[in-house]
């Protein structure tokens, strides 16, 4: 029979039966199984030698011409070669492999390379988690690069930076999901990259005294003073951890997890960036120098403190990544060498890169002391408004 609205409204079990299938004359497949509890459409195919069966609604919520409306379309996707059941099937499991169920696997499994360090699992977290939000209730297979694009637009309009660095995080992200099987491509690989135009701001030293002299007390006052006198990156000293410090031997050492080229480096510490670390009250139960709380993260409140002190203090728009080049091009300028000034702040470059690596191990110890030594004295002078009695040394 043909299964209409007029010729299943009076279908019933029958009698002695508990289980009753009624096929369509016209659509190969197509039926409605009654059962005591009601009835049920049902659709059955073969798929090789193999019979399929798949229920798609109840009797009682989904009338015939509509029941057969969909059955003529499984009977159609069966004819191309399809196999609903089974994509039924994978739609079921895949409604799980959300964006953030993907993304919370991927971080950790990152959370745990030996080779990432911390600072730098901070940033992919940060990019993932909280940059990209919006994205974390979507299907993983149905994150496409016009939804990745609409995000990155929408973090270009704070920072184009930011941007860059949160779609390299995704790029990375995708492509590791691609590797896994929850996604065929990469769909933010082709989305667009915002230009960059390298940072070249030095402080003048009249702003170097400003900033030092508007600098609150506590940790980001002492935090950004030694970037002044030591020249390293925000997160070594931001993360600096006691176990790292030798305060008899005025030294930082710095573990290969910790900086970025993975190579030990040792940071000889002037007497005024000793002061500010034997200055500092140590927590028993904490060992790191800088933030508060238990967690495994140094100081925290970059931004806010930033901002503050941006308010204190009327200089042009600058970067706490500026004040590492301020440095570096300012031991240069008392007349440093240029491979001790690369030792100085941790740059692997010609003197110490490819063939001439190799052969050159010195680590310049007692350079780099000297040049500390002398980069303080001038900045010392400079901060107390005085003439600076360090005369640039004179290079061979």
């Amino acid at each position: 029979m043909k299964l209409t609205v007029a010729r299943t409204e009076g279908l019933k079990l029958p009698a002695g039966k508990t289980d009753h299938i009624v096929f369509d004359d016209d659509i190969p497949g197509f039926g409605l199984r009654l059962r005591t509890g009601g009835g049920r459409w049902i659709f059955q195919y073969m798929i090789g030698e193999r019979q399929r069966r798949m229920t798609f609604g109840n009797f009682s919520t989904l009338d015939a011409a509509n029941a057969r409306k969909q059955a003529e379309m499984l009977h159609a996707a069966v004819k191309l070669g399809r196999d609903p059941v089974a994509e039924k099937n994978e739609s079921r499991a895949r409604s799980g492999e959300t964006f953030e169920a993907c993304m919370r696997l991927y971080l950790g499994r990152r959370r745990g390379d030996p080779k990432l360090r911390p600072a730098s699992y901070g940033e992919i977290e940060r990019h993932l988690v909280r940059n990209l939000k919006t994205l974390h209730g979507l299907s993983i297979d149905k994150v496409d690069r016009r939804a990745i694009a609409l995000e990155l637009g929408r973090l270009t309009k704070d920072g184009p930076i930011q941007a860059n660095r949160t779609r390299a995080s995704l790029v990375k992200f995708l492509s590791w999901c691609a590797g896994e099987g929850f996604i065929d491509a990469n769909p933010a690989t082709f989305t667009n990259k915002n230009p960059e135009v390298a940072r070249e701001r030095v402080l003048a030293n009249a702003e170097l005294r400003k900033l030092w002299q508007a600098l609150p007390e506590g940790d980001y006052g002492d935090i950004v003073r030694l970037l002044m006198l030591t020249g390293q990156r925000e997160r070594e000293i931001g993360d600096l951890r006691w176990e790292e410090i030798d305060l008899d031997r005025s030294t930082i050492t710095l573990p290969p997890a910790r900086t970025k080229n993975r190579r030990w480096h040792v940071v000889p510490l002037s007497a005024p960036a000793l002061a500010i670390l034997k200055a500092r009250q140590r927590n028993p139960e904490r060992n790191l120098v800088f933030g508060i709380g238990q967690g495994r993260r140094g100081f925290s409140g970059w931004s806010r403190a930033k901002t503050r002190l941006d308010v204190a203090v009327a200089i042009e728009p600058w970067t706490i990544q500026d004040i590492r080049r301020t440095v570096s091009i300012g031991i240069n300028d008392i007349g440093i060498l240029p491979h001790v000034v690369e030792a100085v702040i941790n740059h692997v470059s010609s003197s110490k890169g490819g063939v001439a690596g190799v052969y050159n191990k010195s680590t310049y110890e007692a350079e780099k002391a000297t040049a500390l030594a002398r980069w303080a004295e001038h900045l010392t002078a400079v901060v107390e408004g005085r003439a600076t009695n360090v005369t640039p040394l004179r290079r061979a």
